[in-house]
């Protein structure tokens, strides 16, 4: 039998996918009158503070018809943040175009860090546009990263 986060993850997420976002993280902290929901939701150039507040309140309302947490609890909408590391495909498909530092589980090419923007993900590698600038004139090249070799990476903010 699935947890209480598993139940609400299947139920809820058929309600996010309506409003063309995506779930990335639920949790449920159970803890009688202190227990808190909190649900992560982006798209492809962000999601907006008011998305979020239409949001909750479509999913308070289900919840509270449902009956799917018995007793009070908190709910909490919101976008992942900027600060989220980017681990999976889709964390990345929703940062095309951003410059980002990649943090490897093994070298490539004697590298353990990349910095570049995300230029697609195709299969299972990352495609990051590098610049180089040994010479005076920089230099753009694309290097396909595994994602089995991606420990984390982070949007690089200048």
């Amino acid at each position: 039998m699935g947890s209480i986060a598993d139940t609400l993850r299947e139920k809820i997420e058929p309600l996010i996918k309506e409003e063309d976002l995506e779930l990335v993280d639920l949790e449920y902290f159970a803890g009688g009158p202190a227990s808190v929901l909190r649900i992560f939701v982006d798209q492809v150039g962000g999601i907006t503070v008011d998305q979020c507040a239409s949001l909750s309140r479509k999913i308070g309302d289900f919840l509270d018809m449902e009956n799917l947490i018995p007793h009070r609890f908190t709910l909490e909408v919101s976008s992942p943040g900027l600060d989220r590391p980017l681990t999976t495909s889709a964390d990345f498909k929703r940062k095309i175009g951003k410059k980002v530092k990649v943090f490897l589980k093994e070298d490539i090419g004697e590298k353990k860090e990349l910095v570049g923007i995300v230029r697609n993900i195709e299969e299972e590698n990352l495609i990051l546009l590098i610049e180089s600038s040994k010479s005076k004139a920089s230099e753009e090249k694309e290097e396909n990263v595994p994602l089995k070799k991606v420990a984390w990476a982070k949007i690089m903010l200048a």
